[in-house]
Parts: structure tokens; sequence; C-alpha cells
């Protein structure tokens, strides 16, 4: 009898959101949890510790160069994103690459390139798109319970201006690619289609960095989107203003729940995801393994052409505002 081959992470970066997705990865997934590397070999022993994890690397470069590595998940700052992922890609390692991708859609692109020219398997870590409440929010929109989607708004606001992340230019902080991103990929999701325009406008902070941030999309369809984000106060959500009614979500990202409401505003389907459900994080692994067990180089919920657009939104509205990453001025 054929035992299935067990996926070995090695994970980039010892901070906040890596040692939350180990901490879950832990639970069910433990033998998927194989290395971690940081710059202090201290802490890379003691997170390796904490989760269980055979291996604990003080460089980078030793970790990629592990053999039996077969995935590397990529935790660090916004800014290094690129440079992490493509260290992997260069010793043969499938990328899983924490959002928002990268600093900009030229980084987005030169990694997609490399991943596909060497055959590897490369995604952007957006937990959302894999809940099992997000396939519902899509099936919702298309049965045209409502009636067809005409505006939309989505906002994402956690009140955290002096976190050393966000408030810094070259760690390619701001709202827009910490909290941002999962508002333009609800937008996405439920809106989709060719966009005629962009119009934004932002308030900064920090090191020159977006705190307040807000953008109106128009669609080649006529429907318009419009999304905050947000470093200094606190909301989140998402509605759906359709023909005949609404659809609103509790969480753009990490939606429990999703109200149907007709023209009075009567509640008319609800849906509350059960706390069975495995989570994002878990189940964006999962993908990542059977995408590799089928030689894929990218998934189907969360395709390359789904992270380069969603990347170049987020270009045109810094741009916009003159809100400029030291990596913008970099040679690839």
């Amino acid at each position: 009898m054929q035992t299935e081959k067990k996926m070995r992470i090695g994970i980039i970066g010892a901070g906040v959101i890596a040692n939350k997705v180990a901490s879950i990865l832990s639970e069910r997934w433990q033998t998927m949890l194989y290395a971690v590397a940081s710059r202090d070999i201290a802490r890379a022993q003691a997170f390796a510790a904490r989760h269980g994890m055979p291996k604990a690397y003080g460089s980078y470069e030793e970790l990629v160069s592990d053999p039996d590595i077969d995935i590397v998940y990529v935790a660090t700052p916004h800014s290094h994103h690129y440079a992490h992922a493509r260290l992997a890609l260069s010793h043969g390692k499938h990328v899983i690459c924490e959002k928002s991708f990268t600093a900009n859609a030229k980084e987005a692109k030169a990694l997609v390139d490399m991943a596909q020219a060497h055959g590897l398997f490369l995604m952007e870590a957006l937990c959302t798109r894999f809940m099992p409440i997000t396939r519902k929010i899509e099936e919702v929109v298309k049965s045209g319970i409502v009636g067809q989607p005409r505006l939309l708004n989505a906002s994402l606001c956690w009140n955290m201006p002096d976190i050393e992340r966000i408030k810094r230019a070259d760690l390619c902080g701001g709202a827009l690619l910490d909290l941002g991103v999962y508002c333009l990929n609800f937008a996405d999701m439920c809106m989709g289609g060719d966009i005629v325009s962009i119009n934004s406008c932002a308030v900064k902070g920090g090191e020159n960095v977006d705190f307040n941030t807000a953008a109106t999309i128009l669609y080649a369809d006529g429907s318009i989107a419009s999304v905050q984000c947000s470093a200094c106060c606190c909301h989140k959500g998402g509605i759906i203003i359709c023909e005949n009614g609404s659809i609103e979500v509790n969480a753009v990202n990490l939606p429990r729940q999703i109200k149907v409401m007709d023209k009075a505003g009567t509640v008319i389907e609800e849906y509350t995801a059960p706390d069975s459900d495995l989570s994002g994080y878990e189940l964006e692994f999962l993908a990542a393994k059977e995408a590799i067990e089928h030689g894929w180089t990218e998934h189907p919920i969360m395709p390359h052409s789904t992270t380069l657009r969603i990347m170049q939104m987020m270009d045109t509205i810094r741009h916009q505002n003159q809100i400029i990453f030291p990596n913008d001025s970099r040679s690839l």
C-alpha cells in the first residue's frame, strides 16, 4: 500500500503571521511543519520548539538549500517578499507568499515569470479566497437572488498607526497593502469585469505611507465598487447592493456570516459558517499541496492573474496619492 507523500513546509520569517499560521497548522497538519529560518538563530530555535518543528536555521539561504523542503512560505514584511520568494524559486522550491504578494506589480510579474519558466508552483497567501464561506458568497451573488450587483462597499480598518511594519515606508507599510488588499479582492470577487477607472484619495501618516485610503472603481458594465482601509480606526464589513436587494457580509477578510435582504430590508436568506470548517490558512496550504501534486504552477482559486490584477490596482492607488516605496525604483 502506497503512503501519501507529506508536504514539508519551510517558513521564512518568525514574526506574528508566521506564528499564527504555524499554530493553526500544528493542530491538524503537524507533519507539514518542517523548518523555520530567521536572521536570529535563537528566535528560529524558539519558534521551532514552540511549534514542534524539527529544523531551525539562522539564515534564509540555509533553509532554501535544505533538500527535504518542498515548499517555502514567505512571511516577512512586504518589502522583502520579492527577494525571499525569488531566493526560494532560484533553489527550485515551490513558494506560497503572504499577502500583499509583493511591493508592486513589477515585482509580482517578475516572480510569476520566474515560477512559470521553471515549472514551480507560486501563490499569494490570501486565505479569504480559500474559505468555504467565500464560495458561498460567490454562489449567492451569481444566483441573482436579488438581481445583478450594481454597487459594492467594502471596508477593513484597524487602529494600529504605531506598528513598525505599518508606519515605515522602507517596509512598504500603510493601510493599503496590509488591509486594503482584502477589500480589493472582495470587490474583484463579487464584481469582477473590466475596470474603466480608479479614483482614490489618501491621508498619509508615519513615513509617508497611507493611513486612511478610499478608492472608487468603475467597471465596464456600469457597476461601481467603493473600498476603504485605515490604520487609525476600526471597522470591517462588505455590502453588495443589487437591483432588488442587498447582500451583507460581516467581514471582508475573515467572513463568518452572510445576510441577503430584499427591497424592504427583510432578511430572506442567512448563512453562518460552521465552526467545523477548516480555516482559510489550512485550506490555502492544502490547495498548494494539490497544485504541486498535479504539477500546476498556480491554483485556480488564487491564480497569478488575480494577484497581478490586484497588485496593479494598488500601484494605481498609491501613485495617485504620491505614495512611493524604495522598492519602486529598484532594478530587478
